[in-house]
Parts: C-alpha cells; sequence; structure tokens
C-alpha cells in the first residue's frame, strides 16, 4: 500500500468537493436548527442517529465532526484505488443529500422567502452549483497529474 501524503495539493484539489460538501452540511444542520434549540439542546433536528446524540451539546457535535472530516480525508488517502474512489464518493453523495435537506430552511433564513415545501429550482441549483466546483476542481487535478 503507497501512502500518499494526505495534505498534498493533489490530495487537497481532487477532495476539495468532498470537503465543501463535508463543511456545508455541518454549517446547514448548525445553521437550521431553531431558535429553541439554543435555548434547549433536546429540541434539535437532525435525521442522522449519531448526529442526533452529539446534537445534544453543539460544540460536542462541531468538535466530533471535525475529528470525523479529518478521518474521512485520511481514510480515503490511505485506502487502495478503487476502494478509495468508492468510499469518497459514499461520502460526497451522501453530504451532498444531507445538506440539501436543509435549503428551505436556510434559503428561507438568508432571504424570508418561502418555497412551501417546493424547492426544486433550489436543489437543482444547489446541485449544479455543487457541480460546477467538482468538475473545476477534478479537471485542475487531471491536468496537474497527467503533466507530471
Amino acid at each position: 500500500m503507497k501512502f500518499t501524503n494526505p495534505f498534498s495539493k493533489n490530495s487537497l484539489l481532487v477532495l476539495t468537493p468532498l470537503i465543501l460538501v463535508m463543511v456545508l452540511d455541518l454549517a446547514f444542520t448548525m445553521g437550521g436548527q431553531s431558535a429553541y434549540y439554543w435555548k434547549d439542546y433536546r429540541y434539535f433536528n437532525e435525521g442522522s442517529p449519531l448526529g442526533q446524540f452529539l446534537m445534544l451539546n453543539p460544540y460536542f457535535f462541531i468538535l466530533f465532526f471535525i475529528f470525523y472530516l479529518l478521518f474521512v480525508f485520511i481514510l480515503i488517502n490511505i485506502l487502495p484505488k478503487p476502494f478509495n474512489i468508492m468510499v469518497a464518493i459514499g461520502f460526497f453523495l451522501g453530504h451532498v443529500w444531507g445538506s440539501s435537506t436543509w435549503l428551505e430552511t436556510i434559503f428561507y433564513r438568508l432571504t424570508g422567502i418561502s418555497f412551501a415545501g417546493n424547492v426544486w429550482y433550489l436543489n437543482v441549483g444547489y446541485f449544479i452549483f455543487i457541480a460546477i466546483i467538482s468538475g473545476f476542481c477534478i479537471s485542475k487535478w487531471l491536468k496537474m497529474t497527467y503533466e507530471k
């Protein structure tokens, strides 16, 4: 098994889309909590069973998430191909979906505009945004990889 530096420019570039959606998922989860939650941590809104346990303390949730992100990042760098790619895609898709479930709440908080449950355009726009960033990073990574 060949070890690659997980913090090399090459690794960071190709994993930027994954890191982005993981950080967005964290930010949207915390930003999407109601005012009740910030008064009493028992009133959380979280779909993940592990996340539900961790949401009983937002600081613990954030700290755990930082370690989780580092774990995923290092795991992807030490797994052999093609398993590292499969794991990266799995985490990427999971966090894109997870973060997208907060879009209506976050958009309403930022703009005051409600979609009344019809968030199709919001979701499509978000997925296009993620696709553009992913395509840019992957094309840069491919250029760096094959120019060596």
